[in-house]
Parts: C-alpha cells; sequence; structure tokens
C-alpha cells in the first residue's frame, strides 16, 4: 500500500476506532497529504451508503442526519444537517465525483470536521462497529487508491 495511504489509515484507525484526538496526529495527517482527505471521504462514502442508496432526496437525507444528531446531541452539536444534507447526497449515487473530491466544497477544515462527525456516528448509529467498522476503513484505503465511486 502506498505510504501516504498507510498513514491515512493509521491515522484515521486511531481516531475513529480507538477514540484517540486528531490532534495528537496533526504530523502524520500533514506527511499523509491528500491521501488523508481521500481516504477520510472514502471511509465517510463507505459508511452513509449503508443508510442511503443515491436515489434519496436531499431532505430525505436531512431527516436522516437530523435524526443522528438527536441521537448523538453532544457529540454533534456542531452538526449542520442541511447543507451536510446537499454534501452526502453528492458524495453518493450516480455522478458522484472520485474519492477526495467535491463540486460543493473545497475538503478543508470545516468540511472535513463535519464529514469525519458523519461518518463517524453514523457509523455507529447503523452498528458498524469492531470487525466490520474495521473492515469499512480499511476498504477505504482501497476505494481511494483505485479511485472507486
Amino acid at each position: 500500500m502506498d505510504e501516504s495511504v498507510s498513514r491515512a489509515h493509521r491515522v484515521l484507525r486511531a481516531v475513529i476506532v480507538e477514540g484517540r484526538q486528531a490532534r495528537e496526529f496533526e504530523k502524520d495527517i500533514a506527511l499523509a497529504g491528500p491521501a488523508f482527505v481521500g481516504v477520510l471521504n472514502a471511509f465517510f462514502r463507505n459508511v452513509v451508503e449503508r443508510p442511503f442508496s443515491g436515489q434519496e432526496s436531499v431532505a430525505t437525507v436531512q431527516g436522516y442526519l437530523e435524526r443522528l444528531q438527536r441521537a448523538y446531541p453532544q457529540e454533534l452539536a456542531r452538526l449542520e444537517p442541511g447543507p451536510m444534507a446537499l454534501f452526502v447526497a453528492e458524495q453518493i449515487g450516480p455522478g458522484a465525483p472520485p474519492p477526495g473530491q467535491s463540486r460543493l466544497w473545497a475538503l478543508e477544515g470545516g468540511v472535513i470536521h463535519q464529514m469525519r462527525l458523519i461518518a463517524e456516528y453514523a457509523a455507529r448509529y447503523e452498528g458498524i462497529v469492531g470487525e466490520e467498522l474495521e473492515l469499512y476503513l480499511r476498504g477505504s484505503c482501497a476505494r481511494y487508491l483505485t479511485q472507486e465511486y
């Protein structure tokens, strides 16, 4: 596996699976470069494709994100269901851009944080835990490397 993708995987595993803080890995994130955002985005897609096929309306996606926020009110207090519903709809299904890309917004800062929150808490909400969570994360590396939509 490409070293930058391996580094991204290690960081995401520590944050998502082990519950560590991303700020502990700032140097590793920087060294992973674009692969970090690409693998995170692929993981996000893997998770949100569990409840969605890509054919749902933005309103349906927003309703799901609002339910997710109610299920984890403290953790998702800063989640923005409206704008992120547009993002989720763009990222899955027919016409989705390659992993690590968006036609709506630059994948940086707040968008990355929102994407991570959705991926992490939607995985919990959908019961993606333990070995299955590890599988989703490993699959995100392959999805990013192959640019699988």
